[in-house]
């Protein structure tokens, strides 16, 4: 797993490693040599190569004009780009300037110029402590570079970005590589920042120990398999892991169905899915490998007592999916959290009876909770909070609900953040548009469910939320991105997992 690392984490390790005898000029010039070597890569070539390097004034800025140096050096035709007044540059770049100038490097203030003439323009206007919209010439001129049409380098982020939380609040340059200096900066893995940065790639400018734990990490396809294991040879159907699942109402049966179906795909032993009559008699025919419970709709207790009898022998529970969200739904749920004591994942209506109560929560019973909500619905069950800023700092807020709760918090959607009760966190790098659909939450249900019942490690829930991820893309590739149902993402769980094994998909 790749380590993030907030903005302002890399910039102490910059201040340390300072402290500690290595010069600021010295770090600038090892920047400028690992950027210098990603342009001639995304360039193809070096001799001849023209260059166009758009500096704004902080250190940034230094780095780029210290690039120009050793891509002339490498026979390429580097034009260094001021936006700003050479008088307000910072003392580093301000250096770094002095010796472009002194052997005659070529330098333009004409942004337009400078573009126009470029194989390979390379983004060095902002720092990772910018926030907010750009203002005035940056604006302008982060347009620019997006309207040149040629390739584009972005020394640490691309300018315009949050590199903390990934927020664009207005324009942002778009990338086709973005280096990162020192450390990745966990705003570039999300979204919407991450349509921005293009390719990721990592400058070791020697400021990070190796005691520097990381704030997050980025889950890839790779973590998928190491993570989750493969079954004993010697297991049998219990040992693979037993599930029950309270899902699905008249309405919408269709959420059991699907629930089951992932956790089955998942590699779960056996599944019970407990549902209403009417559910019920659709869910027996499209999943035969599962068992049924009969639900009444209208007695909770009745309906609590059916559910911890099939827990008693499950490893772990799912509830949620398609339940409805009337009073007596509202009372199961809440119930089946505060007495039943086995792991279980909370999604959809059962995260609804929760909403402006999230303090109830923490109570659980459970010795694993695991809560899925997509934006809506962390935003009804955490109420106090503004919907929309409380998405955008999700890598923060998300981390200190999942103590708040004693519980793991799946946040679903691109880049999903997942964070554990104990501090770990994780961003997930796979999927696709094609998740965007009705009934694909209900499949992570029934995967995250299944990953519980065979181990309750939450990097178990971070892998399963990868494999979800995978099997969208793999669902996608077999159909037009439009035609994706989650029956399809369902079915493509297997081979999502023999893809992250290093098969083929």
């Amino acid at each position: 797993m790749i380590p993030l690392f907030a903005p302002s984490r890399v910039r102490d390790m910059d201040k340390r490693t300072i402290a500690s005898g290595t010069r600021s000029l010295t770090l600038m010039e090892r920047a400028a040599g690992h950027l210098a070597r990603a342009v001639l890569d995304v360039a193809e070539r070096s001799y001849g190569v023209r260059v166009a390097l758009v500096c704004g004034k902080g250190n940034n800025g230094g780095d780029g004009i210290a690039a120009a140096r050793h891509l002339r050096d490498a026979g390429a035709w580097p034009t260094v780009c001021l936006v700003s007044d050479p008088a307000a540059l910072s003392a580093d770049a301000a250096a770094q300037l002095r010796r472009w100038r002194a052997i005659g490097g070529r330098m333009t203030t004409d942004v337009s110029s400078a573009l126009a003439g470029a194989d390979v323009v390379v983004d060095c206007l902002l720092g990772t402590g910018a926030t907010g919209a750009p203002r005035s010439p940056y604006d302008t001129v982060i347009e620019q570079i997006n309207a040149c049409g040629v390739r584009v380098v972005a020394c640490d982020l691309p300018s315009g970005v949050d590199a903390d939380n990934g927020v664009v609040v207005s324009q942002a340059v778009r990338a086709d590589v973005t280096l990162c200096l020192g450390a990745h900066k966990r705003g570039l893995v999300m979204w919407p920042a991450r349509a921005c940065a293009g390719e990721l790639r990592l400058a070791d400018i020697g400021i990070r120990n190796a005691d520097d734990r990381p704030d997050a990490h980025l889950l890839e396809a790779t973590d998928v398999a190491a993570v989750l294991g493969e079954p004993s040879d010697d297991g049998d159907k219990r040992a693979r892991g037993v599930v029950v699942i309270v899902a699905g109402s008249a309405d919408m049966s269709g959420a059991a169905v699907l629930s089951a179906r992932g956790a089955l795909a998942a590699g779960a032993g056996l599944v019970t899915v407990a549902t209403t009559t009417l559910a019920r008699h659709f869910v027996a025919p499209s999943v035969p490998e599962a068992m049924t419970v009969d639900l009444p709709s209208d007695d909770p207790d009745t309906a609590f007592e059916r559910i911890a009898a099939a827990c008693e022998h499950a490893g772990a529970l799912a509830i949620g999916p398609g339940i409805g969200h009337d009073t007596a739904q509202v009372r199961l749920v809440q119930r089946c959290i505060a007495e039943l004591d086995l792991p279980t994942v909370v999604d959809a209506d059962g995260l609804n009876a929760f909403r402006a109560d999230a303090a109830t929560l923490a109570a659980h019973k459970a010795p694993t909770l695991v809560l899925t909500p997509h934006r809506g619905e962390l935003a009804r069950i955490h109420a106090q909070d503004d919907p929309d800023d409380l998405w955008d700092r999700r890598i923060d807020t998300v981390p200190a609900l999942a103590r708040q709760w004693r519980a793991t918090v799946v946040a679903k959607g691109p880049g999903s953040v997942i964070a554990a009760p104990d501090g770990q966190v994780w961003v997930n790098s796979t999927g696709t548009a094609a998740l965007a659909t009705g009934g694909t939450g209900d499949v992570l249900t029934g995967m995250t469910v299944a990953a519980l019942a065979a181990g309750t490690d939450p990097a178990r829930v971070a892998a399963t939320v990868a494999l979800h991820g995978l099997a969208g893309q793999v669902a996608a590739a077999d159909s037009s991105m439009r035609s994706v149902t989650a029956a399809d993402v369902a079915s493509a769980v297997p081979r999502a997992l023999r893809w992250a094994q290093g098969g083929s998909p």
